[in-house]
């Protein structure tokens, strides 16, 4: 047996150019420090990602991270100064929250584009050119300050969420590649924490620059925070790619840093398997393939719901806080009020980050202890109970009752915090299962899965003002509520008979990591410390 740091944090010389290609046999399985079985097992090539240290790995997540905070902020900066571009532009604030739904399609949309390319150039490649895509979407759209300049302004949203899209789809897949089979849960949660964090803190940011003035400034602290996100991918990020099969041939990086960075970010891709640009569109078909499959489905009608209103709080939120008291508002919060407003936020994020650090991985290894060490995919989904089964309807129905019963704004501010925990928690959660789910189609699963929960979020601002006549704002939440309890059943349906629904995909469940023993057998979950 060989401990967690002999396989992970101690690490010979990067430029080691030895590749084996057969892993441990079933009697030399390696072990973390506290006996977990570690899966995948490590090949003994030092540029197996797997074999990193905890300090690259942490590197490359940290990367990620502010990549992917930053696409997820740049298209919500205008969230909060919505006074003044109605004035601008002619029109009502919640039309003017229809910048919240042209992000969403871009969010929705990108990937289909990045995926395929990400084969041909590269994921690393691909996330460094289009964080230029959503430095040129910021720059437009502090620009469009004409009133016939709505409809433009609208499209620069677009294009920085399709560009913005890009960590979110092929992040995953750098966790996959780094981490353990019982390291996952704790790494998506810290990744998937920017996209969260990144939609909120980008109003937040921009309602403080733009409080006491004009709303086009609210823009440039994200166009100079995109800028220094570039230096750091060029600088920071590195491939994962590895191949550990048969035969395989894997890169070996030049003793050169700045000819591995040429190779890494530039035209002539030499850090992936090379494909051709017909497998490049075989490829992008993939996703389309995926999507008809039930567990995803499943997973996504539960993430569409949840996540959905959690992304409707968020952009109607601004309009309920600022409408003035003269005009029936509720609470008549100014701008800088609300960018206040956005830290409960903040402490929902920290919550749900500490939850997921705890429990996200530690509650399936407690249920793989009672099943004689053996590993189920679903055994992740029972980390929700706590925080979507009980927080996430809490909240949505105490922003119905604050709404309708024109409570204190602290009450509303506890309602946020509920629901923030709950989508904070979710979304890594969902994605990990769904990754191991489709264990060889990871990012084209991530791709179908980010699209489509972002579908009701997308739509809700073009159908609000009619759903809040026809049932009243505070049955609109409280309906949420339950709609979110019945996505729930979604996942308790996956829980009970998810194997049986893995196996009618167009994908072999032997995709999945069911089966394989996580802890030796005989041993208890106080074994292992949980």
């Amino acid at each position: 047996m060989s401990s967690s740091s002999d396989v992970v944090d101690t690490v010979p010389d990067e430029k080691h150019s030895t590749i084996v290609h057969n892993g441990p046999s079933k009697s030399e399985l390696r072990t973390s420090d506290t006996g977990i079985i570690l899966i995948p097992q490590p090949s003994d090539d030092p540029r197996d990602p797997l074999n990193w240290t905890f300090a690259k790995k942490a590197r490359i997540v940290a990367v990620l991270f502010l990549a992917m905070f930053v696409g997820f902020s740049a298209p919500f900066c205008g969230q909060l100064n919505l006074a003044q571009q109605a004035a601008l532009y002619h029109k009502t604030v919640v039309q003017i929250t229809y910048f919240n739904s042209a992000a969403s399609a871009g969010l929705a949309t990108g990937g289909y584009l990045w995926w395929p390319l990400s084969n041909k150039f590269g994921r690393t490649s691909v996330i460094f050119w289009t964080l230029f895509g959503v430095l040129a979407a910021q720059i437009w759209a502090p620009m469009m300050t004409k009133h016939d300049q709505y409809a433009p302004y609208l499209v620069s949203r677009y294009f920085a969420a399709f560009f913005g899209v890009t960590v979110s789809v092929l992040g995953p897949k750098y966790l996959v590649d780094m981490f353990f089979l019982h390291q996952r849960g704790r790494a998506f949660t810290v990744l998937h924490l920017a996209l969260n964090f990144g939609a909120s803190a980008g109003p937040t940011f921009a309602g403080f620059v733009a409080a006491k003035a004009y709303w086009p400034v609210e823009y440039w602290w994200s166009v100079a925070l995109c800028a220094f996100t570039i230096i750091v991918v060029f600088f920071f990020l590195e491939a994962t790619y590895y191949d550990r099969g048969e035969g395989a041939v894997n890169r070996t990086k030049p003793d050169s840093w700045i000819k591995d960075r040429v190779e890494t970010f530039f035209p002539g891709n030499k850090v992936t398997a090379q494909v051709t640009w017909g497998e490049t569109a075989r490829i992008a078909v993939t996703p389309f393939k995926i999507a008809i499959a039930p567990v995803l489905l499943i997973i996504a009608g539960f993430d569409a719901i949840s996540f959905g209103f959690y992304v409707a709080l968020n952009a109607l939120t601004p309009v309920w806080l600022q409408l003035p008291l003269k005009a029936h508002g509720i609470y008549g919060f100014s701008v800088l009020g609300n960018a206040a407003f956005t830290f409960v936020h903040w402490i929902g994020f920290i919550v749900g980050l500490l939850y997921g650090q705890f429990f996200s991985d530690r509650i399936p290894l407690w249920l793989v202890a009672r099943n004689k060490g053996v590993w189920k995919p679903e055994y992740r989904l029972h980390a929700l109970w706590p925080t979507n089964f009980l927080l996430m309807p809490l909240g949505l129905g105490l922003c119905g009752i604050a709404l309708h019963y024109k409570l204190h704004w602290m009450v509303f501010a506890l309602a946020q915090f509920f629901v923030t925990i709950g989508s904070l928690v979710s979304i890594p959660i969902t994605v990990n299962y769904i990754c191991e789910c489709f264990r060889t189609h990871t990012t084209e699963a991530t791709l179908v899965l980010n699209s489509m929960r972002l579908f009701l979020g997308l739509s809700i601002n073009f159908y609000i003002n009619p759903w809040i006549a026809a049932v009243g704002i505070g049955w609109v939440y409280g309906m949420m509520a339950f709609f979110t309890l019945f996505a729930f059943m979604f996942l308790v349906a996956l829980m009970i008979w998810g194997h049986k629904i893995r196996e009618i995909t167009p994908f072999r469940t032997s995709e999945t990591e069911e089966g394989q023993h996580v802890l030796n057998k005989g041993e208890g979950p106080e074994d292992h410390g949980f």
